[in-house]
């Protein structure tokens, strides 16, 4: 080994390392625990193989094996370098050492991955209420950032009150999504953390789903009533306003903007805890525009009056969610063994099964305990566990499988990367480690009508305070007036200086152009690639597709493959090549950096004979040939 590869080394098993002391100070489990977790698993599959008599698949080798843990895991390919680290080492624990890598808290494809897994699932999107999304996104990138365990984000989620511009309470968003459709809120929410699908529901008793309609309204009855904070005060000065018809006024314009800048980024109270049957309710367990109040059916039972407003009601049912019933546990733990192992121990993944109704209850009863009584819903250190199994190591099975038998049981399913897998591969091959490119940035200052404004030393947050404590409308409206007059005083020639350096800062928000799909635009705009690859478009849950089509195809040819790999001299890819000291050693590094594997002796010969020549266009033509295979854009 060359002082090159012997320092690579180090390098990797350092980052295992530093994984564990820094894993040991957050009090999370040591790599130790995590091990012995994963040897269970691998027990429990065995047994199942026995008992099935099935065909132990063979292990894959290290080159499938880093570029799966990769794309898994951080939701790319390795770089040139990190392939060479993992590839041309000798160390018989070196996979484990590479799982450890990339679930360290200093390796941030971690986070990006998740935040796209969970953003998709939560329909998370910069678009709703005109761009004032922020803070709920700044919350979700902070949660998978810190690793907030699953328990207390989905709490946190669902019982935010306040004002989502108070730091730290961007959660309030995850109502404020579906403002005006409170049902849908609740048949999502059933769907994400409990597995139960009850839309059908909303509207009459499913004849072959075991929910009824009063059922579902008695659920939404604990989330039902929530208000705006103070939104009376705004009301009666807009309609004076619009009475004025000073709607395109400075000053109705400003009044215009907290409405939709401030009071409706706002949650007052609890909820109510009790709910109106609607008019065209059909059944005879209940009146048209009957009163009910909040009853849960399974997990621990709990109630609400149908006589008063209960102002815990949302807090109790948020609390019930994460700690009362089984399905919360099962179905993170299901959704997670999907993310890594390819598909669900059952499925659909949001479709709640009992573990005795599972091919191997065992293994599920024991990843439910896992979850919930060792990890205490740490899902990197779940995934941690995930990665460390031999069953992630088993080869793909090209066969056909057992008739209602989840294939991660008999090999991983040969899938096609994900929209934002392919993109951010694209961009690891253009910019080398994508996790160095600009994130999303977040900021608490003003911006009234697209540009940042000087009010005094107030933020957002010091302005959302005021205002919802303001009761009365006479002192709203001069309220109101102090702050226009500030807004103009504050942007004059005396504060040039401050303008300035607001305005060179930009607009937060998401990033542009080179940067990973965490950091985009969400949706991504039609005709983007992330589109053409089949990212979600976040109207509905899980709604992102992998599915081929013709786009795909011309974006690979001369589309976007193209401009930012093939025909970018200044790329990645290319920069691999001055590494290479001959034609082969630069053949070697462009398969390292596209297929993250050495060419075989037959592919190697093959094209020293017939394609390499030592031009530049040569080595376009491998890249570009490289890129189009189905071994670079499936995960195998």
């Amino acid at each position: 080994m060359t002082s090159t590869f012997r320092f690579l080394a180090t390098g990797l098993g350092a980052l295992g390392l530093a994984f564990s002391a820094s894993a040991q100070q957050a009090k999370a489990p040591d790599l130790a625990t995590l091990k012995k977790a994963a040897y269970n698993i691998d027990k429990h599959v065995a047994n199942l193989y026995k008992r099935k008599k099935l065909k132990v698949p063979e292990v894959v080798d290290d080159a499938t094996f880093l570029r799966r843990s990769f794309l898994v895991a951080a939701g790319r390919i390795p770089t040139l370098e990190e392939a060479r680290m993992f590839l041309e080492i000798e160390d018989e624990n070196k996979r484990e050492m590479l799982a450890s890598y990339l679930m360290s808290e200093k390796n941030d494809g971690y986070r990006s991955t998740m935040v796209n897994w969970v953003s998709d699932l939560l329909r998370l999107t910069d678009a709703f209420n005109e761009g004032q999304a922020a803070p709920y996104v700044q919350f979700v990138h902070e949660a998978m950032r810190s690793n907030m365990p699953w328990d207390e984000f989905a709490q946190k989620l669902l019982s935010a009150k306040g004002s989502g511009w108070s730091e730290g309470n961007g959660a309030v968003g995850y109502f404020i999504r579906d403002k005006g459709m409170p049902l849908d809120n609740l048949s999502n929410t059933m769907r994400i953390f409990t597995g139960e699908r009850m839309e059908c529901a909303q509207c009459h008793d499913a004849p072959f789903h075991k929910w009824e309609r009063m059922q579902f309204y008695e659920l939404a009855a604990f989330t039902n009533g929530q208000q705006e904070i103070n939104r009376g005060p705004w009301s009666s000065v807009w309609r004076e306003v619009r009475d004025a018809k000073e709607e395109r006024t400075d000053y109705g314009r400003l009044v215009e903007w907290l409405g939709d800048n401030v009071h409706y980024f706002t949650l007052a109270g609890g909820g109510k805890g009790r709910i109106k049957l609607p008019s065209d309710y059909q059944y005879r367990d209940g009146d048209p525009g009957e009163v009910i109040g909040g009853k849960t059916h399974f997990g621990k039972r709990i109630r609400s009056s149908d006589r008063r407003d209960d102002e815990t009601a949302r807090e109790d049912f948020a609390k019930w969610m994460v700690t009362s019933n089984e399905n919360f546990t099962s179905i993170i733990v299901n959704r997670m063994w999907k993310r890594i192992m390819g598909k669900g121990i059952y499925e659909p993944v949001d479709a709640y099964t009992k573990s005795d109704k599972t091919i191997t209850p065992e293994l599920m009863d024991y990843l439910i305990t896992l979850m919930h009584e060792d990890l205490n819903y740490d899902l990197r250190a779940f995934q941690h566990v995930l990665l460390l199994t031999r069953n992630f190591q088993f080869a793909a099975n090209p066969e056909a499988f057992e008739a209602g038998m989840p294939q991660a049981f008999n090999g991983r399913q040969i899938e096609r990367m994900s929209a934002e897998q392919v993109w951010d591969t694209l961009v690891t091959l253009t910019a080398g480690n994508p996790d160095a490119l600009p994130k999303r940035r977040f900021s608490d200052t003003i911006y009234y009508r697209g540009k940042p404004v000087l009010v005094g030393n107030k933020t957002m947050g010091q302005l959302s305070k005021e205002l919802l404590a303001i009761q009365k409308s006479g002192e709203y409206k001069s309220y109101v007036s102090q702050l226009l007059s500030s807004i103009k005083a504050g942007n004059s020639g005396a504060s040039k200086e401050a303008m300035m350096s607001m305005q060179r800062a930009g607009r937060p928000g998401p990033a542009s152009g080179m940067a990973r799909a965490s950091e985009l635009p969400a949706p991504a705009p039609n005709g983007h690639l992330l589109r053409m690859f089949g990212s979600s478009d976040r109207d509905l849950i899980d709604s992102a597709t992998r599915e081929p089509n013709m786009a795909q195809v011309l974006s690979v040819m001369n589309g976007y493959v193209e401009k930012m790999v093939v025909s970018n001299r200044s790329s990645a890819v290319y920069k691999a090549l001055e590494a290479g000291t001959s034609d082969r050693d630069k053949v070697r590094f462009l398969y390292y950096s596209i297929l993250s594997r050495s060419p075989t002796p037959q592919e190697m010969a093959l094209l020293m004979r017939d394609v390499i020549d030592g031009s530049k266009e040569s080595y376009e033509n491998l890249t570009s040939a490289l890129i189009a295979t189905h071994e670079f854009i499936f995960v195998q």
